[in-house]
């Protein structure tokens, strides 16, 4: 099992192929299409 890819930048994530999900108290979720299904991630923006 793989652990949570945190960003800590919303370009950071994009970049990655990610898509904004929803938002979060301190960033965003975000999402990409894998063969395996959805890969979550979190972007936190604050300090």
């Amino acid at each position: 099992m793989t652990g949570v890819t945190v960003f800590t930048s919303l370009a950071d994530a994009l970049r990655a192929g990610f898509q904004i999900y929803d938002r979060t108290s301190d960033g965003y979720l975000v999402r990409t299409q894998t063969q395996q299904g959805w890969a979550m991630a979190l972007v936190s923006c604050k300090d």
